[in-house]
């Protein structure tokens, strides 16, 4: 579970964070932002954990989904990565872990979209597939605020507390084992 929120944590807050999600009724058709993301930054859990430096990164294409109130407020996004990859990487010994980012991403925003407003996101879908363990794949369920709104008007959010999961998460140890074997 510590596992589950730290991948999803460090690929959103990162990444997949470039773009939150949407999704509610409302009076204007939802907008479609796609943004492509190449994103590699040092991972500094993995890193003191593995005793050398590691990345994590993130490429591909960020589909967020924003739907409005009648007041043009977003009350939900919905965020898909049809051609994204993420993973962890060791410049030192020049291996890499990369798996498809195969979620959907669901973000309510039940008080408005201000910086610090709070959120919920759902994940559903694949989280990480590491060699040697089953894939990691279910829903999990985060409290979150937002951290800020980008360019293109997507709120970008933070995860502050996994609230539940269901499905299969590989034992953390187990899981932070086979990343520092990998590399």
């Amino acid at each position: 579970m510590y596992r589950m929120t730290r991948r999803l944590m460090v690929g959103l807050a990162v990444t997949a964070a470039l773009l939150a999600v949407a999704g509610s009724a409302g009076a204007a058709p939802p907008r479609i932002v796609s943004t492509y993301v190449n994103v590699s930054v040092v991972d500094s859990y993995f890193t003191q954990l593995c005793g050398f430096e590691v990345r994590f990164f993130n490429v591909g294409t960020f589909n967020s989904k924003l739907f409005v109130d009648q007041t043009g407020t977003i009350t939900q996004e919905i965020d898909t990565y049809p051609d994204d990859k993420a993973g962890w990487s060791s410049p030192a010994s020049g291996l890499s872990i990369e798996f498809p980012n195969a979620a959907i991403f669901i973000v309510d925003y039940p008080s408005g979209t201000a910086p610090g407003s709070p959120v919920i996101v759902s994940a559903h879908g694949t989280s990480a597939k590491l060699p040697g363990l089953p894939a990691d794949a279910g829903n999990g369920v985060f409290a979150g605020h937002i951290a800020f709104i980008d360019p293109d008007g997507v709120p970008i959010v933070v995860f502050d507390q996994l609230l539940s999961t269901n499905g299969h998460f590989s034992d953390p140890a187990l899981f932070e084992a086979a990343v520092c074997a990998a590399l």
